[in-house]
């Protein structure tokens, strides 16, 4: 019983980058590794708290599907032009 991790997958995440920041953290014989960032739930999260990154690819995946959607549009033959102009 107890507490089971799977040590490739887990990793840590510090608040605070500081210049002699540990890459490993060694409890018993487990060795976790720090990240700089990592995707929570979608949202991608980092060790500043920055998140110009996560809105930058919040946008990407906008301009993506609003273009794909636009191009569809255009050669649907079930719209009349009129509609397609708007």
């Amino acid at each position: 019983m107890g507490l089971r991790t799977d040590e490739e997958k887990a990793k840590y995440l510090t608040t605070r980058e500081s210049k002699n920041q540990q890459r490993y953290f060694q409890i018993k014989n487990f060795n976790f590794e720090a990240v700089l960032s990592f995707t929570y739930l979608g949202s991608l999260i980092n060790v500043n708290n920055d998140n110009s990154a996560e809105i930058k690819k919040i946008i990407s995946m906008a301009n993506k599907g609003f273009y794909g959607l636009k191009r569809q549009q255009f050669r649907s033959q079930f719209l009349s032009i009129k509609n397609k102009i708007k």
